[in-house]
């Protein structure tokens, strides 16, 4: 398990986030709303990164907690503090490290780590250790969502980007909805740091992300990096209570 020393200080997104734009949608991908696991949903946030010699354990861990049960959703987090000891992972962004210290600080950490995985914004545990994270789910799956979400008008467009619509129903008092463009599986040689030598294979990687406080109907439009094809990413939308970090509701949706 790594660890680094916790600051905290306000960051704005940047770089993935995207607003919505003017340009004409050529490819509709879903007519059709697709509904989340209004019962229960366990949303499961792995902080990682291929600079760090305990993480690839994580990363194959994540697909089989996947497997448990069909409300479990799972997001691959690639940090960059790590990117200074050697090789520089090339799914890593501030944001997923700022995200991770937000975690820290409502956790009261002293320092933030990898592999960590936050499940519903409640619980924090070492991304590797499978029977915590057994028991987490279960914990997290016993609890109904107070949020149902439906996603439509889902829609390629020219400029590379994924434009749709998620409505959400229920008690979204104080909350944001956030929305993640991800990449399903991605394998990966690494060359040079903790790692070197190792080829790696990450699910769920967080490739654009955007969020805004919730209302009924929201419009998202993300980027998709240019050489993903169709059947190799899906949406992960979920709403988070924005003092509390719970996430209350989830969905997704991947494209025929």
């Amino acid at each position: 398990m790594k660890k680094i020393t916790l600051l905290f200080f306000a960051c704005g997104f940047i770089g993935l986030a995207f607003t919505i734009g003017r340009h004409k949608a050529q490819q509709p991908l879903a007519m059709q709303p697709v509904k989340g696991e209004s019962k229960a949903v366990a949303v499961l946030e792995l902080f990682t990164s291929e600079g760090c010699i305990s993480c690839p354990s994580a990363d194959r861990l994540l697909p089989e907690l996947a497997k448990l049960d069909p409300g479990i959703i799972t997001l691959s987090f690639h940090v960059d503090y790590w990117d200074r000891l050697g090789w520089k992972d090339p799914f890593s962004s501030r944001i997923a490290s700022d995200r991770q210290k937000e975690y820290g600080k409502q956790f009261k950490l002293t320092s933030i780590y990898t592999p960590q995985l936050v499940v519903n914004g409640q619980y924090e545990l070492v991304g590797n250790v499978r029977s915590k994270a057994e028991l987490t789910i279960r914990k997290a799956l016993a609890e109904k969502a107070a949020v149902s979400i439906s996603i439509s008008d889902v829609a390629a467009n020219q400029d590379h980007t994924i434009s749709f619509n998620a409505a959400a129903a229920g008690d979204t008092t104080q909350t944001e909805i956030q929305a993640a463009l991800v990449q399903k599986m991605a394998v990966m040689k690494v060359n040079a740091g903790e790692n070197s030598g190792a080829t790696l294979t990450h699910y769920n990687v967080v490739r654009s992300f955007a969020k805004q406080f919730t209302a009924p109907q929201n419009q998202f439009k993300l980027q998709l990096p240019a050489e993903l094809q169709k059947n190799e990413w899906m949406l992960v939308v979920y709403v988070r209570h924005k003092k509390s970090l719970r996430i209350t509701g989830a969905a997704t949706f991947q494209p025929e």
